[in-house]
């Protein structure tokens, strides 16, 4: 029987916003990794009686609750207190640790603050978990039919905690139960039309089907379980199978590939050097090649054309042709991408110019984007989108799509 999981994560900061709650979502992958997977999370300001409240109904509804943040020095960190009101016992304060943490800061080069002493109160009868990356240690409690895990919320921390203490844990007490998981990144189909492709898969029961779009591309996760590797990977196999099959020119590659990095390896493989020419997205599309280890080999320059006069003297567009067309126009495109291929002398340029909002920009309707491929032969490649969201969201857009425009010429 799969155990359940919950994640609480503590802290009026997460609450507010001041910081963004990134733990739930490493959580989450860590667990459903080790068949584990998180039932629901909750988060929680900085309050004692909610605490435990929360706590109280996760340990009632879960196996294994993984709790993050409220173990610092200061007043406001409240989790090893709820713990020990949780279950009923006092707070002890640890010595041991407490000269563990005076060493550690003495490594530092300083004395430790006497506020960081209450990080070594434990509740009687729970035990610590070590943590080698910071100051506060974890708590491991029993209570009811669940095991809590408290860690700092520090997710450097939790996440190493995690992987090589509590997980371990849960693997050599044979809680886990064997899950894989596979994604294929899709790009150029709406979520909408890959769901009408595939009524049979996302409703399959193993391996189980999600679609989750984000940044102009759609990802395909499916997970499988089963008593075996092989067994999982067979069932994955047939999924990856059915979905090649329906919309394999849209798939750009598997698991932790990145549509930069494909590209990247098509570019290499070639013997191919590319430039490029930015106007909205003011070198973002050359700043996602260019994170690809190598890219010097085949990324020779990038010029941001975000005014017209720019696009004039720097890349040789026609100023009555920008007069005319509008700056934001398949015209346009296409001498910027001419351009960039002659400036940087590259066998191939890519180019962008767009509306990104939020008000109409020269005629243009907020999300108009055009694309540009100046390819190897002379010829261009030219495509115009409408793309949705908002400013920040059409920029990223753009240079996903351009990136797909560009993988589609190369393959």
């Amino acid at each position: 029987m799969t155990k359940r999981s919950v994640v609480v994560c503590v802290g009026d900061e997460l609450l507010t916003g001041l910081v963004v709650n990134t733990n739930v979502a490493m959580i989450g992958e860590l667990m459903l990794q080790a068949g584990l997977p998180v039932a629901w999370s909750a988060t929680i300001g900085d309050e004692e009686d909610a605490i435990v409240d929360v706590l109280d109904r996760a340990a009632a509804d879960a196996d294994i609750v993984i709790i993050t943040g409220g173990l610092g020095p200061t007043q406001d960190d409240l989790t090893s207190a709820a713990l020990a009101k949780l279950v009923g016992a006092e707070l002890v304060r640890d010595e041991q640790v407490v000269e563990d943490l005076r060493r550690r800061f003495k490594s530092f080069g300083r004395e430790m603050p006497p506020s960081n002493a209450k990080q070594a109160d434990l509740p009687r009868g729970a035990s610590w978990i070590l943590n080698p990356y910071g100051t506060a240690p974890g708590i491991r409690v029993e209570y009811k039919d669940a095991v809590l895990y408290a860690m700092p919320g520090v997710p450097g921390e939790a996440r190493h905690m995690i992987t090589e203490q509590i997980l371990p844990e849960l693997t050599a007490a044979g809680i886990a139960q064997l899950i894989r998981s596979r994604l294929l990144h899709c790009v150029g189909l709406p979520e909408s039309e890959l769901a009408d492709r595939f009524p049979d898969l996302a409703t399959a029961a193993n391996p189980k089907m999600a679609f989750l779009p984000g940044g102009g591309e759609i990802r395909l996760r499916f997970v499988a379980t089963g008593e075996s590797v092989e067994e999982c990977d067979r069932l994955l196999d047939a999924a990856e199978r059915v979905v090649r099959e329906r919309v394999g020119e849209y798939i750009f590659g598997v698991d932790n590939a990145t549509l930069e990095g494909v590209v990247a390896e098509l570019l290499s493989s070639r013997g191919l050097t590319i430039a490029t020419a930015e106007s909205c997205t003011a070198g973002m599309l050359s700043a996602r090649i260019a994170n690809v280890p190598g890219a010097s080999k085949f990324l020779r320059g990038a010029l941001v054309a975000y005014a017209n006069d720019v696009k004039v003297d720097e890349l040789g567009v026609p100023a009555e042709l920008i007069d005319k067309a509008g700056p934001v126009s398949e015209e346009v495109a296409a001498e910027m991408a001419l351009g960039a291929k002659r400036k940087f002398g590259t066998d191939l340029a890519l180019a962008i110019t767009c509306a990104a909002g939020p008000e109409p920009q020269d005629g243009a309707e907020p999300g108009t984007t055009v694309l540009a491929l100046a390819g190897v032969d002379g010829d261009v490649q030219v495509r115009k989108l409408r793309l949705p969201g908002d400013r920040p969201q059409v920029r990223q857009f753009a240079t996903t799509f351009a990136l797909s425009l560009l993988r589609m010429h190369l393959q």
